[in-house]
């Protein structure tokens, strides 16, 4: 490995793009004092990573960026580029080139670049550190650093030992692990103390969940005992709500009835009220002719106190109008005499500045011309100092031209060979990367090619995934509207089973429900039986009534049981119906001979017509049985035809064959009984269908599912190969740009060079005549400036005299000015007065004015006044006369509509009577009504009850049994209340936050353990270091001293010198000292030494450390200024044996230095201060030039 090239652009004295490119051996870089030669190293040393500016010869770290000259201006970035050849693979890094960078703006920002990869400084040091390369290394040796290198105490060239030993890297970890350890302490001390803050909180949070738990506890009883009461209260409010239906359908009949008799009462007073209304038109015109009356008699009262007070109000205004007139008199007088005074000083003022002006203008044309005289003479003055200016500008630029045109005369053979070697190297390069663009261009089109195959699989794929991902949404909608509809039918079914149990009535009832056997017959009730149509089941419910809960039992055995169990009881109270059920052999009951009256149906027939058959026992119930639409009408069709029965088409009217008309619904009527036990059916028949339905919604989601699934995996699969594809196309293309861009740059430096080389060749044909003709214009410009200096000193002399006349006239004319502004300001000031006052006189004189013309309008007003009061009282008179006229009138014609009246209180009495009555009726249906709003927000509230228990979905609740003793469970309530109430406030959260704490004091405590075992483990790791990097120290230490001896010996023919330690007992601190003895000399110390002596002794310690261990490259750095010939011939010696086996880059002016170089670069700087390169590579045998 070795340093390939160094580009530097901005840094220090390199302004412009440097490229300097080193082969293994010598590389001597030279040049003239000041030409920039030594930031050469400084770059190298920069790009490293250094942070010091003093260690780059700086003030401040942004000194390294070019600060311009007098030609060129500054840059605004610095950037050095180091690369090195990595074909061994020796850094760690898989690349055959490692090009560090390094910017750094103006701005102070920076940044590090590996291979144009943005990185940190650490990254590069502990890529390269290992190579023996960085800012702390002694790979570079700068200007001085020889001198501090034996200067320096024993503990500070221990690093020179540990650097050749490769331990500094180790050290820098055991320091790194050193602090992480310190850190690690601490953070175990907060994790202890963490940790025991956890525990002392676990303790009283202990307590708080025991309670919790102990309220859940309780809280769950309360539930479950609120529910079972809450329960209870339902099924007892559901029975009070079947006896109020039966009692609100008596109160409803009575309300028509009644409704009826108020509307006949209501139209006969309707036509008595209609006879008063035509009699009472005529009072009621005279009432309205007196009410107009009444009205004008106000407003005629308003207008006379109008009247009055305008007059009252003119009367205060006429003496005030009075007053204002006496006072703007005096203000006028008093106004006029300051006009006449400000018009005096007016004229006086005006006299003055006439004078002062012809002063003035007598002073003026002597002023001016001085002026003009002292103008005249300073354009002159500025015209002669501008033509020195531009006289030296001119010789300035024709010495610099000169000297521009000798350096390139020396310069123009040396680049003529430079250019015709550059374009050689650009055409072979060309030449290269044209074949390797050619070979990526064909493998890019197979690409793209690949690419759009993908993009299609890639587009097919999402498709058919949208597809599949639809048909799942419209699979999870279908199963979740099946399963909605199956949840739905299924709560329905258990509510309105729940409500259709039936419930033991009498005691002699539920002596049978105790009876498991009996109690499955008893089920069988007759609304269980019949299968009616919605139409029928009202009118079926009001002709059954109570027979609705009549058991229907199968056989005469089987009601025989029933009835022997229901006589049993003995003390038991109720009744119990029961029905044998008609057999097929028996006899069907037979509807009577005749037809129902008119407007009846019979039962049977309309459960023909809506396509439903009677059975035996619809047949045996409802075969004389005719169905009426009005219920009004069922009294005229039992008259009609009395050997049927007739029901109204609502249930609420119901006629026997016996004579008696029922009204309403008898108490215990199970109302709606036939209705829900039909809904209980359809829910029954539906369910095995919702479930089928459910079974393969739930498989269709499944299918739809996996078919998505796969989808998407298909997907996955294409992008992930077109991103393949899209990756390596990237690749390719960004090759192919690269190499596009690297030829273009290639063959624009190619013509530049060109077009360099051919300017170079036009700028050194016409150097020579060009500098004669220059040294001619330097002649002539010198004559012309003595000339100018000359006439610029006459003109000095004239100015003074002109500026001290023209002061003289200018001081006058400014006296006389001054005064005239004086007179100016005063006459302004008069004018303003005057215009002021002539204003104020003109306002004065226009409001007098308006004041005599308002007193004039107040007095014709009032005079106009009096006559219209006078008038107005007149026709007040004339309009209280006809009022009275109109009263007369008006008793006269009410006296003949009394008698009307007394007939129509009495229809009216009659009415009120009859609507008192339907009020009546009303009010006992809204009572009921009221009733059973109370009752169905009572069931509401037990249902809420219910859910708000919370412990179980109200159709679990409503299976639950039926309390054995509610007042023992209302007293456990209370008394699990109680219990609540005494445990007080109830952390709910406490759960939570003891189980959180919990965790994290369980995972301090492991982290804790781990903190503890790693620090352990890290106290191992640096015991370990320490005993490696002592071993190797030690080992190392005697290798080099082995080679110190040695080098120094052939420095110093018959010298000696050596390396000690200065505490041996303990290796990881101590020092090294350095003792040396030339041949002949004794030398207590160091110091002592020569210059000469004291850079080889430094620079033997430098080898052996080189010897032990080799680095890419070394760099010198003036190392050799202080040696004699014979000092430089044995440095050059050991040289010539290091650079076999590194790389050597040495800054120097000495000559054999540069005569025993492999590659030699020359620095230079030219006059617009900028420093540039030119480069040599000599053959060792013939000492010729190999390339250019």
């Amino acid at each position: 490995m070795y340093l390939k090239s160094l580009t530097l652009k901005g840094f220090k004295s390199f302004a412009d793009r440097s490229l300097l490119s080193f082969d293994p051996g010598l590389n001597v870089v030279v040049g003239p004092n000041g030409s920039g030669k030594s930031n050469v190293s400084d770059a190298i040393l920069w790009v490293l990573g250094e942070q010091s500016a003093k260690q780059l010869r700086g003030q401040a770290m942004e000194d390294v960026i070019f600060s311009g000259s007098s030609v060129r201006p500054a840059v605004g970035v610095a950037e050095v580029t180091l690369v090195l050849d990595n074909s061994a693979h020796e850094l760690p890094v898989d690349f055959d080139e490692v090009a560090v960078t390094r910017r750094m703006y103006r701005s102070g920002e920076s940044e590090y670049l590996i291979n144009s990869s943005p990185s940190r400084l650490m990254d590069i040091q502990d890529i390269l550190h290992d190579s023996g390369l960085g800012k702390d290394t002694h790979s570079i040796i700068s200007q001085g650093k020889l001198d501090s290198v034996l200067n320096s105490r024993p503990e500070d060239l221990r690093p020179l030992v540990e650097e050749a030993a490769g331990i500094s890297k180790h050290r820098r970890r055991k320091e790194r692990s050193t602090r992480k350890l310190k850190a690690m302490e601490e953070s175990v001390r907060r994790a202890r103390d963490l940790d025991r803050e956890m525990r002392r909180r676990l303790r009283p949070l202990e307590r708080q969940v025991d309670k919790a738990q102990r309220y859940a506890d309780l809280e769950s009883e309360r539930q479950r005992l609120e529910t079972l009461l809450a329960v209870d209260d339902l099924r007892r409010l559901q029975a009070e709500w079947q006896a109020l239906g039966s009692q609100r359908a008596e109160a409803e009949a009575a309300v028509e009835l009644a409704r009826y008799r108020s509307e006949e009462k209501a139209k006969n007073l309707e036509k008595l009220q209609s006879l008063l209304e035509q009699k009472g038109l005529f009072v009621g015109d005279l009432g309205e002719q007196r009410r107009r009356v009444q009205d004008q008699l106000g407003r005629l009262r308003s207008d006379m106190g109008l009247l009055e007070e305008k007059g009252r109000n003119m009367v205060a205004r006429l003496s005030d109008t009075r007053m204002n007139l006496s006072s703007l008199d005096r203000r006028h007088d008093a106004a006029f005499a300051t006009l006449a005074e400000a018009q005096q000083d007016l004229q006086e003022a005006k006299g003055r500045h006439q004078l002062l002006s012809g002063e003035l203008e007598s002073l003026a044309p002597a002023a001016k011309k001085a002026a003009q005289d002292l103008a005249d003479l300073d354009s002159q003055a500025a015209q002669l100092v501008a033509d020195q200016r531009i006289a030296q500008r001119a010789s300035d630029e024709a010495v610099l031209a000169r000297a521009r045109l000798q350096e390139q005369v020396a310069n123009a053979k040396a680049e003529d060979d430079l250019f015709a070697q550059r374009m050689d190297a650009i055409s072979e390069t060309l030449e290269a990367s044209e074949a390797e663009l050619t070979s990526l261009r064909a493998s890019l089109i197979e690409h793209t090619r690949a690419i759009e195959e993908a993009r299609d699989d890639v587009s097919a794929a999402e498709k058919h995934q949208a597809s599949s991902s639809r048909a799942l949404s419209e699979a999870r909608a279908a199963q979740d509207k099946t399963q909605g509809a199956l949840r739905e039918a299924q709560a329905s079914l258990k509510a309105l089973k729940s409500v259709a149990t039936p419930v033991a009535a009498t005691s002699r009832m539920a002596r049978i429900q105790e009876d498991a056997a009996l109690k499955a017959l008893a089920a069988h009730t007759v609304a269980s039986e019949l299968h009616l149509c919605p139409s029928l089941e009202k009118a079926a419910e009001g002709y059954l009534a109570a027979g609705l809960q009549d058991i229907v039992a199968s056989t005469p055995q089987d009601a025989q049981a029933l009835i022997s169990c229901a006589l049993a009881a003995a003390k038991a109270s109720g009744d119990v119906t029961v029905q044998v059920a008609p057999t097929d052999g028996g006899d069907a009951p037979k509807a009577p001979a005749c037809m129902p009256a008119s407007g009846a149906a019979p039962f049977l027939e309309e459960m023909a017509s809506q396509g439903l058959k009677a059975g035996r026992l619809e047949g045996r119930l409802f075969s004389a049985v005719a169905v009426v639409e009005d219920a009004r009408r069922v009294l005229e069709a039992h008259l009609a035809e009395p050997r049927w029965s007739y029901v109204s088409r609502d249930g609420a009217v119901v006629a026997g064959t016996d004579g008696r008309v029922r009204v309403g619904l008898p108490a215990g009527t199970d109302r709606g009984a036939l209705e829900r036990n039909r809904r209980i059916h359809e829910l029954e028949d539906s369910l095995p269908q919702l479930e089928e339905a459910q079974k393969e919604a739930s498989a269709a989601v499944a299918a739809a599912r996996q078919a998505t699934d796969e989808a998407c995996r298909a997907t996955e699969a294409a992008k992930s190969q077109l991103s393949s594809f899209i990756g390596e196309e990237s690749s390719l293309r960004r090759e192919v740009a690269r190499l596009e861009q690297s030829q273009q740059r290639s063959q624009a430096e190619l013509k530049a060079v060109s077009e360099r080389r051919a300017k170079a060749a036009e700028k050194t044909a016409d150097a020579t005549p060009r500098i004669a003709e220059l040294d001619s214009q330097i002649k002539v410009a010198e004559a012309q400036l003595d000339q100018l200096a000359s006439q610029i000193a006459e003109a000095e002399e004239r100015r003074r005299d002109l500026a001290a006349a023209e002061a003289e006239a200018r001081a006058n004319a400014n006296e006389r000015s001054l005064e005239l502004a004086t007179m100016d300001e005063r006459i302004r000031h008069l004018s303003v007065t005057v215009d002021s006052m002539g204003r104020e006189l003109e306002s004065l004189e226009r409001q007098r004015v308006a004041a005599v013309e308002s007193t004039r309008s107040l007095e014709v007003l009032r005079l106009r006044i009096d006559p219209l009061h006078e008038r107005y009282e007149a026709i007040h008179e004339r309009v209280l006369q006809w009022a009275e006229r109109l009263r007369d009138t008006a008793s006269l014609a009410e006296a003949d509509s009394d008698s009307l009246k007394r007939t129509i209180n009495d229809a009216k009495a009659e009415s009120a009577a009859a609507a008192k009555e339907l009020e009546e009726a009303n009010s006992a249906l809204n009572a009921l009504l009221v009733e059973a709003g109370k009752l169905e927000v009572q069931v509401q509230t037990a249902v809420e009850a219910v859910r708000a228990a919370g412990s179980m979905p109200i159709e679990e609740a409503l299976e639950l049994p039926a309390p054995e003793d509610r007042a023992a469970d209302e007293a456990a309530l209370a008394r699990t209340k109680s219990a609540i109430e005494h445990l007080g406030p109830v952390n709910q959260v406490a759960m939570e936050e003891y189980r959180e704490l919990k965790e994290r004091a369980d995972y301090i405590a492991a982290q804790l353990a781990d903190l503890e075992s790693a620090k352990g483990a890290l106290d191992k790791i640096t015991s370990a270091i320490d005993r490696k990097m002592r071993r190797a120290f030690l080992e190392t230490f005697a290798t080099v001293n082995g080679f110190f001896e040695e080098i120094f010996s052939m420095l110093f023919p018959g010298g000696t010198a050596h390396l000690e330690l200065t505490d041996p007992d303990h290796p990881d601190q101590t020092g090294i000292e350095i003792v040396a003895q030339p041949k002949g000399k004794r030398i207590p110390k160091l110091a002592l030494m020569s210059g000469g002596e004291k850079s080889l002794t430094a620079l033997a310690l430098l080898f052996a450390v080189y010897r032990t261990r080799t680095v890419p490259f070394y760099v010198f750095d003036e190392v050799e200024a202080a040696l004699d010939d014979s000092n430089l011939g044995k440095l050059l010696g050991a040289i010539e044996v290091l650079k076999e086996s590194t790389q050597l880059i040495v800054i120097s002016h000495q000559r054999r230095t540069m005569e025993q170089a492999d590659v030699l670069y020359g620095v230079s700087m030219q006059a617009d201060g900028v420093s540039r390169v030119v480069s040599q590579r000599l053959d060792q045998r013939t000492g010729k030039v190999v390339d250019v």
